[in-house]
């Protein structure tokens, strides 16, 4: 994730027009050609029912516009196997019955494919073969028990450092509520042009059969087309599955983020263009040896389902991160279906109060100045120091509430963003502004040419110049600082040396039982 407005690492490439995601010019505002800007809005939440969001029969009137399957007789890939699956005892009576639905279903059967990047054991299996489990389009995987433990999970074995040196391996598993798709984007062109399905490094993960920003390839089809540039990966995984890609020493990720998505609400719509209403994890991996690993969990949009990252690297050191709260306390907040799609969620204040409009910052406009625009913080209030500064007052009240959204997850423990510029923290409800050798608190104060907006939004650092000559603010102190949980940063950098990034989508059984 590059922190082009947060004032920590270069930005090495950015979501296109900037926004909330990896590497925002300003987190509040959206990907272009990812997801609709939301500016703070909600839509309609159409006839979903709890039941629908987990994964049974639809059998009202549907009032959103499923993606367009293939209802052809050709069989679609629903997910990829590598090698050999050596299971036994109840794991294997399940794959056991699962083989056999496969072979009374016309089409069923496996074939071989290129790849291997999807696994469910990993042993044994000869390098680049795959077994290609086959699903009749339309159909839905059967739902799993949302509180029950994740089906064919096999341990992952220990690190150990990888035969090509500097190689780093990316782990992402599916421990969720039900069989799904991770989707993992490379939205700069060409950037993920050394990152392979194999350790060898021989079959690039760019134009591959699970690269779904191509309309015509097998993931695209199963699970929607992604974001036009660039790559969008798409893993199908059943429950305790999990896909491993590789990035070569030189090799890197800018700008990266995944997510996941149940099966159920992909087959109504999918969300390969971008992650809507639901957590997910960003990133920007730079060269082995040069550069570091920056990554943060986000539950900007929404919580959805836990998250937990951590990288470890050829010495043996980790850096771990853990987003998995417990249930929110109160009524302030409520686990809804999202809109138009229908998976559970907890939406986030942005997406619980309305619409901004507000496309150029007024400091006296009522129209900017509305909880919607400080809730969403887009692009013309983020880079405005005064701006960016009534968001963070904004929230600075919320987060002395342990019932509003970041209230509940700072107290929960959970190491994740909040809202979209959630790296720091106001060291009081003032926000470091109408004190003493700080900016006037209504922002009359002139600012300095060229004043950065987040750094003068709270006073991050001291004895900076002000508005007028000789005038240097916050010589007494910071009006902010760095936010910590258990004392780790929002977003980390451990320094990239080899290892292994394992990503695993957690289930949060309480977000499925409070719809039943």
């Amino acid at each position: 994730m590059s922190y082009g407005s947060r004032g920590r690492s270069p930005s090495p490439g950015g979501w296109p027009g900037g926004g909330h995601g990896s590497a925002p010019s300003s987190r509040g505002a959206s990907p272009v050609g990812s997801r609709t800007p939301r500016g703070g809005g909600v839509g309609p939440y159409g006839q979903l029912t709890p039941g629908e969001a987990m994964g049974q029969p639809f059998t009202g009137q549907q009032t959103v516009t499923p993606r367009q399957r293939n209802r052809d007789r050709d069989w679609i890939p629903h997910m990829v196997v590598s090698g050999a699956i050596r299971l036994g005892g109840t794991a294997g009576l399940v794959l056991f019955c699962y083989g056999l639905y496969l072979l009374a279903t016309p089409g069923g059967g496996s074939s071989s494919s290129g790849g291997g990047a999807v696994s469910s054991d990993g042993a044994g299996a000869p390098e680049g073969s795959a077994v290609i489990v086959p699903v009749t389009p339309g159909l839905r995987p059967p739902a799993a028990d949302p509180t029950g433990p994740p089906m064919l999970t096999t341990p992952i074995p220990p690190y150990s450092a990888s035969a090509a040196p500097g190689t780093t391996e990316m782990i992402i598993i599916n421990n969720e509520f039900s069989d799904g798709v991770v989707f993992c984007r490379g939205p700069v062109e060409g950037s993920l042009n050394k990152v392979y399905l194999d350790q060898a490094l021989s079959k690039p993960v760019v134009k591959s059969e699970f690269d779904c920003a191509l309309p015509d390839s097998p993931a695209a089809k199963q699970w929607g087309v992604g974001v036009p540039g660039g790559s969008t990966l798409a893993f199908g995984l059943r429950r305790g599955e999990r896909a491993t890609v590789y990035i070569a020493l030189d090799g890197g990720w800018p700008s990266g983020a995944c997510w996941y998505q149940d099966a159920a609400s992909n087959a109504r719509v999918s969300i390969a263009k971008g992650p809507m209403y639901m957590s997910e994890v960003e990133f920007t991996i730079e060269a082995s040896g040069k550069g570091a690993v920056w990554y943060d969990m986000s539950s900007v949009e929404g919580v959805s389902g836990g998250i937990t990252m951590n990288y470890t690297d050829d010495a043996g050191n980790m850096q771990t991160d853990v987003a998995v709260p417990a249930k929110f306390q109160g009524t302030s907040l409520q686990v809804v279906l999202a809109p138009g799609i229908g998976f559970p969620t907890v939406l986030s204040d942005k997406n619980r109060l309305g619409s901004c409009i507000c496309n150029e910052w007024d400091i006296d406009s009522p129209e900017c100045n509305s909880d919607a625009c400080f809730a969403g913080c887009p692009g013309s209030l983020v880079d405005n120091p005064c701006g960016q500064h009534r968001c963070r007052k904004f929230y600075a009240k919320l987060y002395q509430d342990s019932t509003s959204y970041c209230g509940w997850l700072y107290a929960a423990k959970a190491q994740t963003y909040c809202w979209a510029m959630d790296e720091w923290q106001c060291n009081d409800p003032t926000c470091g502004y109408g004190g003493a050798g700080q900016p006037e608190a209504d922002c009359s104060s002139k600012y300095p040419k060229g004043a950065a907006a987040n750094s003068y939004s709270c006073g991050r650092g001291m004895n900076m110049p002000g508005g007028k000559e000789g005038e240097l603010w916050w010589s007494s102190g910071a009006g902010c600082k760095d936010k910590m949980v258990n004392g780790v940063p929002t977003n980390p950098s451990p320094r990239r040396s080899g290892g292994r990034i394992q990503i695993s989508f957690e289930n949060l059984p309480w977000l499925h039982e409070a719809l039943r």
